[in-house]
Protein backbone atom coordinates (compact mmCIF):
# COMPACT_ATOMS: atom_id res chain seq x y z
CA UNK A 1 0.00 0.00 0.00
CA UNK A 2 1.64 3.38 -1.04
CA UNK A 3 2.10 5.91 1.76
CA UNK A 4 1.45 9.65 1.68
CA UNK A 5 3.30 11.70 4.25
CA UNK A 6 0.93 13.20 7.30
CA UNK A 7 1.72 15.36 10.06
CA UNK A 8 -0.52 14.91 13.57
CA UNK A 9 -0.66 14.83 17.38
CA UNK A 10 0.62 11.54 19.12
CA UNK A 11 -1.34 11.19 22.59
CA UNK A 12 -0.12 8.99 25.02
CA UNK A 13 -2.58 8.48 27.63
CA UNK A 14 -4.88 7.10 25.15
CA UNK A 15 -2.61 5.76 22.35
CA UNK A 16 -4.20 7.67 19.44
CA UNK A 17 -2.91 9.26 16.55
CA UNK A 18 -4.79 12.55 15.18
CA UNK A 19 -3.68 13.92 11.77
CA UNK A 20 -3.60 17.46 11.27
CA UNK A 21 -2.52 17.73 7.69
CA UNK A 22 -1.18 15.84 4.73
CA UNK A 23 1.84 16.95 3.03
CA UNK A 24 1.38 15.35 -0.13
CA UNK A 25 4.47 13.64 -0.29
CA UNK A 26 4.00 9.93 -1.49
CA UNK A 27 6.02 6.90 -1.50
CA UNK A 28 5.54 4.39 -3.94
CA UNK A 29 5.28 0.88 -2.41
CA UNK A 30 6.14 -1.40 -5.80
CA UNK A 31 3.19 -3.79 -5.74
CA UNK A 32 1.65 -4.96 -8.84
CA UNK A 33 -1.78 -5.07 -6.83
CA UNK A 34 -2.26 -1.22 -5.75
CA UNK A 35 -3.61 1.23 -8.06
CA UNK A 36 -1.33 3.96 -6.82
CA UNK A 37 1.66 2.21 -7.97
CA UNK A 38 4.01 2.81 -10.56
CA UNK A 39 4.33 -1.08 -10.94
CA UNK A 40 0.69 -1.68 -11.11
CA UNK A 41 -0.51 -4.66 -13.15
CA UNK A 42 -3.64 -3.53 -14.75
CA UNK A 43 -2.56 -0.23 -16.14
CA UNK A 44 -5.09 -0.16 -18.48
CA UNK A 45 -8.36 -1.61 -16.68
CA UNK A 46 -10.83 0.94 -15.31
CA UNK A 47 -12.53 -1.00 -12.47
CA UNK A 48 -10.18 -3.76 -11.20
CA UNK A 49 -10.37 -4.17 -7.89
CA UNK A 50 -6.70 -2.96 -6.44
CA UNK A 51 -6.00 -0.78 -3.79
CA UNK A 52 -7.01 2.86 -4.27
CA UNK A 53 -6.52 4.49 -1.12
CA UNK A 54 -2.99 5.60 0.72
CA UNK A 55 -1.68 4.78 4.50
CA UNK A 56 -0.65 7.24 6.58
CA UNK A 57 3.42 8.07 6.67
CA UNK A 58 2.61 9.47 10.01
CA UNK A 59 5.05 12.35 11.43
CA UNK A 60 4.54 13.47 15.25
CA UNK A 61 4.03 17.19 15.14
CA UNK A 62 3.28 17.16 19.16
CA UNK A 63 3.78 14.34 21.65
CA UNK A 64 1.15 14.67 24.79
CA UNK A 65 1.17 12.98 27.73
CA UNK A 66 -2.46 13.40 28.26
CA UNK A 67 -5.38 11.60 26.48
CA UNK A 68 -7.27 12.85 22.94
CA UNK A 69 -10.15 15.53 23.33
CA UNK A 70 -12.24 12.69 22.36
CA UNK A 71 -11.41 9.92 24.42
CA UNK A 72 -11.55 12.95 27.55
CA UNK A 73 -15.14 14.17 25.72
CA UNK A 74 -16.52 10.13 25.82
CA UNK A 75 -14.92 9.62 29.70
CA UNK A 76 -16.84 12.45 30.61
CA UNK A 77 -19.89 11.33 29.12
CA UNK A 78 -22.05 12.91 26.29
CA UNK A 79 -22.24 16.15 25.67
CA UNK A 80 -25.75 18.38 24.98
CA UNK A 81 -25.32 17.89 21.33
CA UNK A 82 -23.88 14.52 20.89
CA UNK A 83 -26.82 12.67 23.28
CA UNK A 84 -28.28 9.75 22.37
CA UNK A 85 -31.40 11.08 22.81
CA UNK A 86 -31.47 14.45 21.80
CA UNK A 87 -34.23 14.46 18.82
CA UNK A 88 -36.21 17.40 18.16
CA UNK A 89 -36.72 20.17 20.50
CA UNK A 90 -40.48 20.66 21.44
Amino acid sequence: MCNMECFGDQYRGCGHYVRIYQTGITYDCGRPNCKLSAAHMHKTAKNCGCNMEYSDHRRVRNLFQTKCDACLEYESGYSGDHSPRSGRQW
